[in-house]
């Protein structure tokens, strides 16, 4: 494997209000690697908390190692782009709102500069709630008739109205947050106990187990600030992230959907199985015979550079884009 260049750049992105500027990450090969000038570029993203300052910087070098240039960057509120928008204070608390609408946008501003940089359409790779993101994002591509992306790799998809059931109570929890106002504090997660019962997110024993120390560690590694990057989040977060379906509207958009490989770790407990399969199902563009279900693998405990289960990952990856795109 080859060395890896990292580099700071800056992309635009027009929001109803207006149009701000966010940073990126760009991850290149250091010397040249055989047949990658056939390769598309690759733009990762994550949710949530997700970007470049976590799992970013892991794929990031993990493709590039293999001739890939690759873009990312920190979804707004969180990390390097955290003034940009979607904080604001509420007394002595700094309250981050987290939008899947805004992530979809900048999405598709970071493929529009990635597409303008290298000189074609990227490949897209998603992670978990990022996932739902990119779909939105390539769905409106095929609905608005524009230049799609050249291939699609969703990891650990989850529609997030599944992921609720992981609550001691969704129902009671979900009538007690839509009963708050719109800009009220709420923790970024739910783990179990009652101090935490009206969190944004769900979080299952076993990914609680793991996620602060090696979460932690990238963003420690990163020099932003410690994981999650949040103390508290809105409660419209919660309302509007439920209603957030792109899925739903699979059908509706027509063709024009890029080739996908949609992957899914067998052990997850926090992201189900089950919800790659069903997008599978669902999904109306190449795809495979099925979604591919790794073995071995749960959420992101595997997301280690040294871990067999993510080198097949990374492996598989690159084999169905260079066989579809190169």
């Amino acid at each position: 494997m080859t060395d890896v260049t990292q580099a700071e750049f800056t992309f635009p992105v027009t929001y109803a209000e207006g149009t701000q500027t966010l940073r990126g990450t760009i991850y290149r090969p250091a010397s040249s690697v055989a047949g990658a000038e056939a390769l598309p570029p690759v733009v990762f993203n994550s949710g949530f908390t997700g970007g470049v300052s976590m799992y970013g910087q892991l794929m990031g070098r993990a493709l590039a190692e293999r001739g890939y240039t690759v873009t990312t960057y920190d979804v707004t509120g969180f990390f390097t782009n955290k003034a940009v928008r979607n904080t604001y204070r509420d007394g002595d608390l700094t309250v981050t709102n987290v939008s899947l609408e805004d992530q979809t946008t900048e999405l598709l501003a970071l493929i529009a500069w990635t597409r303008a940089e290298c000189g074609r359409m990227p490949a897209v790779a998603s992670w978990a709630m990022g996932s739902v993101a990119s779909l939105a994002a390539i769905t409106e591509l095929a609905r608005s008739g524009g230049e799609q992306v050249a291939f699609y790799v969703p990891m650990n998809y989850t529609r997030l109205s599944a992921l609720q059931g992981l609550r001691a109570d969704p129902a009671a929890a979900d009538a007690a947050l839509a009963a708050l106002a719109d800009d009220a504090a709420i923790p970024p997660f739910d783990t179990g106990t009652e101090a935490t019962r009206l969190g944004y997110y769900p979080l299952d024993p076993a990914t609680q187990a793991y996620v602060d120390d090696q979460l932690g560690s990238y963003t420690d590694a990163g020099g932003a600030d410690r994981w999650p990057g949040c103390t508290h989040v809105s409660a419209k977060s919660y309302k509007s992230y439920v209603a957030f379906d792109p899925e739903a509207g699979l059908a509706a958009a027509g063709a024009g959907f890029p080739p996908a490989l949609i992957i899914h770790g067998a052990e997850n407990t926090l992201h189900m199985p089950a919800e790659s399969v069903r997008l599978h199902e669902a999904y109306p563009g190449e795809k495979g015979d099925a979604a591919l279900i790794l073995d071995g693998m749960a959420h992101g405990q595997t997301m280690q550079p040294d871990s067999p289960v993510f080198q097949q990952m990374i492996a598989a990856i690159d084999g169905k884009i260079r066989a579809r795109c190169a």
